[in-house]
């Protein structure tokens, strides 16, 4: 099987010149570091122009567990498609367009609907130029993307009508056919101007549409009942559907299982009309709920037509934004950064090595980060011993036999006859607890230094607790989770692991994975080690991927009643640590707090071990 992927990624590799490699953690792609900079402005819309050389990536990587039940011609050609998708891309033009649909009053996915369905086509039929025999396959794919889709909206089903009339199936009108096949044939800017001119104003009325019966559909949701993770939305449409007249009322409860398109026109109009008469604020709040629900909708649509290879996130009022990473050797878009023992190292680095488990390079960060918290180490480490019993032999208990007496209880037990005052010699048991600690790495944490205040706050856990030879497991995770240290491993290994989670920071957050995978694995380590153990987030509590509102806070719950869970959240800005965490969500705003903060869940619960 590793031949099979060996030999596409060779073939790949001598078609663009990057760098292919297959993993079984997902897709990704990396560029030359010393480009991040300019290429985070240039997606960002801030720089128009480049340097050529900066937007080519180092190469990317593969997902193979997609293609375990296909055959090499599909791979080749599906990983093909995500290669020419990332070189001829310009992310400068998606900017562009989502801040255009923004100043039009819509939200910036709904140009990215109609966009990447555009640019993928456009890829594909480069590609079909180059490779006339990978045409059946392209085509396949495209198929099977359109079997995956549902819930369409009219400007979801304008994108996709290019969509068949690539596949052969004419339904565009003589116009826009026209302006598609130019668009096809053109360079980026043409093709955008293109789409601006000819496309755009066509597809703003089938947006309009759309906006219309999005109103409709969220009353519809009301009437069915559906259960809000956002509660005050849900008693604004409460609000909004009471002040409809009865019939208009009992018309959308006799449609509660339906959508909008499912009532007659003149329905539509009329429920349409009464909501324009509505209060101002009324009317506010329901443009607002309705523009969320068409972001979230837009991105379940065109989340099968975006590049694979490159991570994606979310920001606020809908822009989508495009996050670029440096190019690891290690060729996982999984692993924190190329290992000091997979480098040619020198002889200093090889002494940092083997006294400190990092390179000279490393060390230095991790000594100034360090420098912040080692004041409290050292006062923890005595602070928390007095907690734990020593490991000293002492006479205790009340035997039959033995070989001293106890006078106290000798009094005690003679005049009843027992004869249960005899001591023998005991070793306390060792109190041990064990903690995981998850640290947030998602975009949200780059404000107000977050992170930095993160990461001293997970070195501040994981010396004192390596001091006090308690046993610690560290992940980190945005939309994904990494490991930084299992339970078994030396925590003089894993340093360089902890430093080079940097690289990582970006992405989304999805709370409920990294919970559920951190409470298994602690679980796991707990039984099998017979002790007790706690669960620690760092995070700024705003989940963006996963479950969320009440849903996430049931599964905390649901957590809560195997083992302790804490969440101590990072910021002056208002975050969702409390909001989830409830009683046991701690939030600190400076980092001169995170000591107390960490001493108050390392003592609070030490002493409830040592109650037991």
């Amino acid at each position: 099987m590793k031949e099979r992927w060996k030999a596409i990624a060779s073939i790949l590799r001598k078609e663009s010149g990057l760098e292919v490699i297959p993993s079984y953690e997902g897709w990704g792609a990396g560029y030359d570091p010393v480009y991040i900079p300019v290429l985070e402005m240039w997606a960002r819309g801030e720089l128009e122009d480049i340097p050529p050389i900066a937007k080519v990536p180092k190469g990317i990587v593969f997902d193979a567990r997609e293609f375990l039940k296909k055959d090499d011609e599909y791979t080749l050609n599906a990983v093909r498609h995500e290669l020419a998708y990332l070189l001829n891309t310009d992310l400068f033009l998606w900017r562009l367009g989502q801040r255009e649909f923004f100043k039009f009053g819509y939200p910036p996915t709904s140009f990215v609907v109609l966009y990447s369905v555009l640019e993928s086509i456009k890829t594909d039929e480069s590609i079909i130029q180059a490779h006339p025999s990978a045409e059946r396959i392209l085509r396949l794919q495209w198929r099977e993307r359109l079997k995956a889709i549902d819930s369409l909206y009219p400007h979801h089903r304008f994108a996709l009508a290019f969509v068949e009339e690539w596949l052969g199936s004419s339904v565009l009108p003589k116009d826009l056919r026209k302006a598609f096949v130019d668009y096809i044939k053109a360079q980026n800017k043409e093709a955008y101007l293109i789409l601006a001119d000819e496309i755009f104003g066509k597809y703003i009325s089938a947006l309009e549409r759309s906006k219309a019966l999005n109103q409709i559909d969220l009353l519809l949701e009301e009437a069915k009942g559906r259960v809000r993770r956002d509660a005050h939305r849900g008693r604004i449409m409460t609000d909004v559907l009471k002040k409809l007249p009865q019939d208009m009322q009992n018309l959308l409860f006799s449609h509660k299982d339906e959508n909008s398109e499912s009532l007659e026109t003149r329905d539509r109009e009329r429920i349409l009309d009464y909501l324009k008469s509505l209060p101002e604020w009324m009317r506010e709040y329901l443009r607002q709920m309705s523009y969320l629900d068409m972001v979230e909708r837009d991105v379940r649509f065109f989340s099968h037509f975006l590049p694979k290879t490159l991570e994606t996130d979310l920001e606020h009022k809908g822009f989508l934004m495009f996050i670029l990473k440096p190019w690891s050797n290690s060729g996982s878009t999984e692993s924190t950064s190329t290992s000091p023992t997979q480098r040619t190292l020198s002889e200093k680095d090889k002494r940092y090595l083997k006294e400190y488990g990092l390179s000279e390079e490393e060390f230095k960060t991790f000594h100034r980060i360090l420098k912040d918290v080692r004041v409290y180490v050292e006062s923890f480490k005595r602070k928390f011993e007095k907690l734990i019993p020593k490991e000293e032999e002492e006479w205790d208990g009340a035997y039959s036999s033995g070989r001293r007496i106890d006078f106290k209880r000798l009094q005690r037990e003679v005049p009843i006859k027992r004869g249960l005052f005899y001591k023998r010699r005991e070793t306390p048991q060792d109190k041990v607890l064990a903690f995981k600690l998850l640290i947030d790495l998602s975009s949200s944490m780059k404000k107000e230094n977050k992170a930095e205040n993160a990461f001293k706050a997970l070195i501040l856990f994981s010396e004192t607790l390596n001091a006090l030879g308690m046993p610690f497991s560290v992940s980190a995770f945005n939309d994904k989770v990494y490991s930084l240290k299992t339970f078994e491993e030396e925590y003089k290994n894993a340093r360089a692991n902890i430093i080079n989670a940097f690289n990582l920071l970006g992405g989304g957050t999805n709370l409920e994975k990294v919970l559920i995978e951190g409470m298994d694995e602690l679980q796991l380590f707990c039984k099998k080690h017979n002790i007790k153990g706690v669960l620690i987030v760092f995070s700024d509590g705003e989940p963006t991927k996963g479950l969320k509102g009440e849903a996430l806070r049931t599964l905390i719950r649901e957590l809560k009643g195997k083992l302790p869970v804490v969440g101590i959240g990072v910021g002056k800005e208002r975050n969702f640590v409390e909001e989830y965490f409830e009683k046991s969500g701690i939030r600190i705003s400076e980092i001169s707090k995170i000591p107390q903060a960490f001493s108050k869940v390392v003592e609070n619960y030490l002493r409830r071990l040592i109650s037991v």
